[in-house]
């Protein structure tokens, strides 16, 4: 009983009506911000959202270096004539990094430790540090490119450090960090424009340095490794995007190199045979007697000469097929056994006996015609010259399973081209954010622009703005962005740029209903008495209170265009040249036809994961920042 007194006193302390006065015993109320993040976070829903769009984040920063067919260090050795061996060391994955990659691991390794390591900054203030570098490399990389693109010699003659690289770089470097030096990184103006210099230098020398990449081969390592040239330490998926090999196309997932050599082996053997017991079954002639040729018994035929079975022999002699042709057909069966067996044990003498008994079995048959008999012949001819040549690949598979090469699994898979689903999906996880943050903060800023003008105006400046909102209101992305494939270069920065100039209205019509309610309010007529610039009054006071419903909205602005991206990829009309979800999506049927599961299964779990992140997001937002949903949670 003392115990349970004593624990009742110390938790309920008794305080004065003067305490009170004071303060003392009340908690200090959250800002609005962080009392909304605070409300977010605490859903499960928003956890998982945050959790998968931080995953897709980490490999879009981190793919070149986590999936990448090029080696994370090399050591090869040159024989020189009569002066011995000389050995280089360096890392090839390293200098097929561009610009944008090296930016990118920078910016995800520092920033994390900036936000993260307590230095006297507010963790808001750190994110804007964190928010404006990243705004002013990639404004300056952005640039870059284009200027590249437009003035860039044909004969390639600008490399690095040359003077046309130098003025190019250093020149938009300077004009970004002129034109960006006062975003609110620090508080003071001086901090701004050094901090905002500091980052355009480095994005220019990064630039300067990768201006042309080199072009290095995946399979020349591999090459030089085999042959004992080169020693080679891969990263964690040894495979880069566009990679391809012929003996990897369509290979189902968890199956390695070595297994795919195997599976092309034993089909490049199959194949033969069934090539020539389909061969000879449907260039029979029809009219051999005790040989009735329906189709069901030259299907049967051809089912029992592949795989030596008693079966479909048996249905034959149902349906009224001599005992000599099927005692004849279960001979030749067992003999293209016994060509199978050895090829399989590299048994060229076996196989080359085994063929011409084949050939012996079949050579008393008719052809339907003379056309037939000359296929059957080159069917026949074809099992004995094949025979080195499928021993050989067998060799060559062996040979590729005693390597480290051989070893190398497919995780996820490959696509009917034969490259790495796995590597694709990583490294499609930048375009797919990309195009979703950059976009969507293109449409952001013009809607929140558009949408204050028209909302503290009013009059027929809102009346000439709301016409246009409304004529871009009725323009079809999807239809425009198709448009645009076939007339403007098919890159990343073109779809960005459609995407954020078409679908800016929503931002612009909530951010009007804001100002319209508060360009009445006292704090802006104090604004206006003041005599304060106009974009002091909208962007600095009005902006803050008003743009909570736009940060709602972006989410679901964002899961858009990763949907838009995805489905013009789906369509053939993505970017050239990048790795994309909906690209991997459309080839789920293959070059053949033939479904390929893993192809539907990962890309689209991707998107539909990825989308729905960003929904449940916004709507966990829309709910914190909701006065009605804050009432009924108190």
């Amino acid at each position: 009983m003392t115990n349970h007194t004593d624990k009742t006193a110390n938790s309920e302390k008794t305080i004065s009506g003067i305490d009170v006065m004071r303060g003392v015993g009340v908690e200090r109320a959250k800002p609005f911000w962080a009392d909304a993040w605070h409300r977010v976070v605490i859903r499960r829903g928003a956890q998982a959202g945050l959790l998968w769009i931080a995953i897709v984040g980490f490999f879009a920063i981190f793919a070149p270096v986590i999936a990448n067919g090029l080696p994370l260090w090399t050591v090869e050795k040159t024989q020189l004539d009569g002066e011995g061996e000389v050995t280089r060391s360096f890392s090839p994955l390293f200098e097929s990094l561009t610009s944008t990659d090296l930016l990118l691991l920078l910016g995800g390794v520092l920033g994390p430790l900036l936000f993260f390591i307590p230095i006297g900054m507010t963790r808001q203030r750190k994110l804007g540090v964190i928010t404006s570098a990243a705004v002013i490399g990639g404004t300056i990389v952005v640039l870059i490119a284009l200027l590249q693109y437009i003035f860039m010699p044909e004969d390639g003659s600008a490399g690095e450090w040359s003077a046309f690289s130098v003025w190019v770089c250093f020149g938009s470097s300077f004009a970004v960090g002129l034109v960006l030096c006062m975003l609110p990184t620090f508080r003071s103006i001086p901090g701004r424009i050094v901090f905002a210099f500091v980052i355009a230098f480095i994005a220019g020398l990064v630039c300067i340095d990768r201006w042309s990449a080199p072009v290095l081969q995946p399979e020349r390592f591999v090459r030089g490794e085999s042959e004992g040239t080169m020693t080679n330490t891969y990263t964690l998926i040894p495979w880069s995007p566009t990679q391809s090999r012929g003996e990897y196309y369509s290979i189902p997932p968890r199956n390695t190199t070595g297994d795919a050599f195997e599976m092309i082996a034993e089909d490049r053997l199959n194949d033969g045979v069934g090539y020539l017991a389909r061969t000879v079954v449907f260039n029979l002639g029809g009219s051999i007697e005790g040989l009735p040729l329906s189709r069901q018994n030259k299907n049967n035929l051809v089912e029992g000469l592949i795989c030596n079975c008693p079966g479909p022999f048996d249905a034959l002699s149902e349906a009224g097929v001599s005992s000599r042709y099927v005692q004849l057909f279960k001979s030749t069966g067992k003999e293209l056994a016994d060509y199978r067996a050895a090829i399989e044990s590299e048994d060229s003498a076996g196989a080359r006996t085994a063929a011409k008994a084949v050939q012996e079995s079949f050579s008393g048959l008719q052809s339907a015609g003379r056309n037939s008999g000359i296929a059957i012949n080159d069917a026949l001819a074809e099992l004995q010259t094949k025979i080195d040549e499928r021993i050989d690949y067998l060799r060559k598979a062996e040979n590729v399973l005693k390597t480290t090469y051989g070893v190398r699994v497919f995780h996820l898979g490959t696509d009917p081209i034969g490259r790495d689903v796995l590597s694709q999906m990583l490294w499609a996880c930048r375009l797919s954010i990309s195009i979703g943050l950059v976009s969507t903060g293109i449409s952001v800023l013009i809607g929140i622009i558009v949408g204050a003008l028209m909302g503290y105006f009013g009059g027929w400046v809102d009346l000439v703005l709301s016409r246009i909102l409304e004529i871009f209101m009725a323009v079809p992305v999807l239809f425009l962005l198709i448009v645009a494939a076939s007339v403007l270069p098919r890159n990343t920065y073109v779809m960005m740029t459609i995407i954020g100039c078409v679908t800016w209205t929503g931002s612009a019509r909530f951010i009007r209903a804001e100002f319209l309610k508060l360009r009445n309010q006292d704090f802006v007529q104090s604004c206006r008495a003041v005599g304060l610039p106009l974009h002091s009054t909208l962007f600095r006071h009005m902006l803050p209170n008003g743009v909570t419903p736009v940060l709602v909205q972006a989410s679901f602005g964002v899961a858009a265009a990763i949907i838009a991206e995805a489905t013009l990829s789906y369509l053939g009309l993505g970017p050239y040249g990048q790795p994309s979800w909906g690209k991997l999506l459309s080839l789920t049927t293959g070059e053949t036809g033939v479904f390929l599961w893993w192809m539907a299964v990962f890309p689209g779990l991707a998107i539909f994961l990825t989308v729905l992140a960003y929904n449940v997001l916004g709507e966990n937002f829309r709910d914190a920042i909701d006065p009605k949903m804050r009432k009924a949670a108190n």
